[in-house]
């Protein structure tokens, strides 16, 4: 979303040339100097290899930033962006533009703590990265979601990338200081974490005098496989090591767990237990102690070049328990990618995530009273320059769509598809480095300039129905756990209130005008909250009736 130091950042942002994929490349050749464990190495030796081996060749809508250059910008994107509060000796960025979420960052900080400080911020801008690409571009949103973090000695490393894993694991050899070979000539053996040793050190993150802590591992394999089996619902053939501790008397959970291969093996594991956890929850009540702690648990993957894990944090200091693992990162060079479950449920509405407004952007409704009096008087001379723009432009688009006897929800239909075939995403919102102007978040995007972004998008719609009779109601809420703030609409037809989300459907259809492609045309209040909207539930119409308002 965007930030104040947008103009900052355009007025004198440096687009040089990319290390890695140029000719004057840093040689990723291994260190000159060596300060103990870990190779004193710069931050453009590190993100060039990084590149290299990040899944991407082409250089088409990416820009650099580095401190030999450009140090005062990377000072203020590293504070806006990233919250990174900490003095830091070196930095480099490499990041796409505009509708990208591509991104890959390297800082070298004073100290190892001020480095696991580092990657605890990183992690959460991979988790505010995803949010701001849910729902409008789905697979900027998956690649955020899959970003990775590598914190080793002073350094902290940031993939957002097609293969973070690639690049996490060529970056952690360089810091090993070895010589990083293609990927078809590395070995292919990689030594194995101590499952028992990982779990012991989280464990011991956390402060729980006096509990009694059942664990279970390879010291008795049979308690083991049969947990895994019954609790999680995975066969023993399904993994390979796993250790676990575990409260009895609490919802305190950690497991740790070796798997064998990736991607789809390792997401599908992670759902096993996401699944477990939803079950745990439904347990308890929906507003203890216990039940907010298994709401607020964490799934997540590492890996070590070819071996793969899989992790459950259900524990009271999960950043604690994010910081014991940021350690074992630094001492076995692993690298991270947690998925959140969202993070507190509404009590009065605990199959719902908590709505917390998040004010990252001013998410104000323009003023459209002056514009429905003129339609109505059918006399515009009176408004001015900037509403007469947005009357004429509604006044030509509903005289394009709208037809005698149509029903509301003809209207409403003919509507939506002109939006998602004319209006455009403003992706200057997502983009740190750009500044959106108002117009994008009034009808003046949307019907003048065919640009906004969902705020414009909403309101646009808003204006249009209401200028064609139909009741019509605009939802100003958030999304992704209530870290990004996000508008869409509501409509009544025949008495029943139904949702609809125009933004996020240009996201998913890509232009696609057709009533089956869209999503989120007239759909309950249950699927809203089901997709990914937060929303003042208590205070707003509840859409409950099927059909998407056919008749």
């Amino acid at each position: 979303m965007k930030r104040m130091f947008a103009v900052l950042l355009s007025c004198a942002l440096l687009l040089g040339m990319l290390p890695g994929c140029q000719g004057d490349a840093p040689s990723p050749s291994g260190p000159v100097v060596q300060d103990g464990d870990v190779p004193v190495l710069s931050a453009v030796d590190l993100i060039s290899t990084a590149f290299d081996y990040c899944g991407r060749r082409d250089e088409d809508g990416l820009e650099g930033l580095y401190a030999k250059e450009s140090r005062e910008l990377l000072e203020t994107y590293a504070r806006n962006a990233y919250q990174l509060e900490d003095a830091w000796e070196d930095m480099a960025v490499i990041r796409g533009k505009g509708a990208s979420s591509f991104e890959l960052a390297v800082v070298q900080m004073a100290d190892d703590a001020a480095a696991v400080r580092a990657a605890a911020a990183f992690k959460d801008y991979i988790s505010l990265r995803q949010g701001d690409f849910t729902g409008y571009a789905p697979a900027e949103a998956d690649m955020a979601a899959n970003g990775e973090v590598l914190q080793r000695g002073p350094y902290a490393v940031l993939f957002i990338c097609p293969d973070p894993k690639g690049a996490g694991a060529a970056v952690g050899k360089l810091l090993d200081g070895e010589i990083v070979l293609p990927p078809e000539l590395e070995p292919s053996a990689q030594p194995a974490v101590d499952v028992k040793a990982l779990r012991d050190l989280v464990v011991s993150s956390q402060e729980m005098p006096g509990a009694k802590l059942k664990l279970l591992d390879d010291g008795d394999s049979d308690k083991l496989n049969a947990y895994v089996t019954d609790a999680y619902g995975l066969a023993p053939e399904r993994w390979e090591e796993c250790a676990i501790a575990r409260d009895e008397a609490t919802a305190f959970e950690v497991a740790v767990m070796r798997v064998p291969g990736e991607g789809t093996v390792v997401w599908e594991i992670k759902d096993y237990l996401t699944d477990y956890l939803n079950r745990r929850e439904a347990q308890f009540n929906p507003v203890s102690i216990q039940a907010r702690l298994l709401h607020e648990a964490i799934v997540g993957e590492a890996a070590d070049g070819t071996q793969y894990y899989v992790l459950l944090l259900a524990c009271k200091d999960r950043a604690g328990a994010m910081a014991a693992c940021s350690e074992a990162v630094g001492a076995m060079g692993l690298s991270f990618s947690f998925q959140y479950r969202y993070s507190e449920a509404d009590p009065d509405y605990p199959d719902r995530c908590l709505f917390t407004p998040p004010n990252r952007v001013d998410m104000s409704l323009y003023d459209t009273s002056a514009i429905r009096a003129a339609w109505e008087l059918g006399d515009p001379s009176g408004l001015s320059e900037y509403d007469r723009e947005i009357y004429d432009g509604a006044e030509k688009v509903l005289g394009e769509v709208l037809e005698d006897g149509m029903s509301g929800y003809e209207k409403e239909r003919a509507v939506y598809g002109w939006m998602i075939d004319n209006v455009g995403y403003d992706w200057t919102l997502e983009d740190w480095m750009e500044e959106t102007t108002r117009e994008s978040f009034t009808p003046h995007g949307g019907l003048v300039e065919r640009k906004a972004v969902c705020l414009g998008f909403a309101a646009t719609f808003q204006l249009l129905m209401d200028l064609a009779g139909v009741e019509c109601v605009t939802v100003v809420g958030a999304s992704h756990n209530s870290r990004s703030d996000h508008a869409w609409n509501m409509v009544r037809l025949d008495g029943e209130w139904y949702c609809l989300d125009v933004t996020w459907d240009v996201g998913e259809n890509s232009g696609r005008s057709q009533p089956e492609d869209w999503i989120y045309f007239n759909v309950t209040s249950d699927f809203m909250a089901d997709s990914g909207h937060q929303w003042d539930y208590a205070n707003t119409p509840e859409a409950t009736a099927e059909g998407r308002g056919r008749g």
